[in-house]
């Protein structure tokens, strides 16, 4: 078990300095918090979660098992240093490869939009890779107040801006036609605000979109997505250039990436 990964065996993942534990009772989360401390000295905090994620923001709660009293923990993933309150800002630490992945796509030069931003993880590792300006939206409070300090822990002041807002609103005043890449990394919103995305965008420019999708044995995820999608966009000119799946959330149910081009 490491830093910025999943413990399949052990049923947690590992932010910062804390270990948070899913999916468990009480016993087998006591026994869990013991040994999760033992194996791995830099664990400070076990926490379980006590809720599904739900809301706006996307948060669940948290009941403390070992440790410290505290749900705030600093994590570092792919260069990159996160203040993040798993309290009150959602996190996924399930998607490391993901974030690194879409940074490295990103070219120089480019403006780039972040529709649902949270703690700015996504924009700030795409920042560091060097595109003219990243906009990190969130209608969070909290989200923006971490993004705001992780902007200055990254020493990306200048380069990327965070905004509180409700995306769709901003984006529709802001950034018509103006963004060489957006991301709407938020499936559960993703369709409601394809649109609006589409508006924003530059030709040639690239939409990262994400969404789950249920598929059979012999469905591929990624084709399925692109069909249920593509009769939503209202632009004739959106094309898909690459797909993957992200990762299995549930039995045949698929977290899909669509990269989606502006011819």
């Amino acid at each position: 078990m490491h830093g910025s990964s999943t413990s399949m065996r052990l049923h947690c993942d590992i932010v910062g300095d804390i270990a948070v534990i899913k999916d468990a009772p009480l016993d087998t989360q006591l026994r869990m918090a013991g040994s999760i401390m033992n194996r791995n000295r830099n664990v400070k905090v076990v926490l379980a979660q006590s809720t599904p994620v739900q809301g706006n923001f996307r948060l669940c709660e948290f009941k403390v098992i070992a440790g410290e009293n505290r749900t705030f923990t600093v994590h570092r993933e792919n260069g990159c240093l996160f203040h993040l309150d798993l309290a009150t800002v959602h996190f996924s630490p399930r998607l490391i490869q993901e974030r690194r992945l879409v940074a490295e796509d990103a070219r120089p030069g480019e403006c780039v939009l972040n529709m649902f931003g949270g703690a700015g993880t996504f924009s700030i590792e795409i920042a560091k890779k060097c595109p003219e300006k990243v906009f990190n939206i969130d209608v969070n409070p909290e989200a923006v107040r971490f993004c705001l300090r992780n902007i200055l822990a990254n020493r990306l002041r200048g380069r990327v801006t965070a905004v509180l807002a409700d995306a769709k609103e901003a984006t529709i005043v802001l950034f018509t036609e103006w963004m060489d890449r957006i991301l709407l990394p938020l499936p559960e919103k993703s369709r409601e605000y394809l649109n609006v995305a589409v508006s924003a965008l530059k030709q040639r420019g690239i939409i990262q979109y994400y969404d789950f999708i249920d598929a059979m044995k012999d469905e591929s995820p990624a084709e399925k997505m692109w069909e249920r999608i593509r009769s939503l966009i209202d632009e004739d000119r959106i094309t898909l250039s690459k797909a993957r799946i992200v990762k299995s959330v549930a039995p045949r149910r698929y977290l899909v990436s669509l990269e989606l081009r502006k011819s």
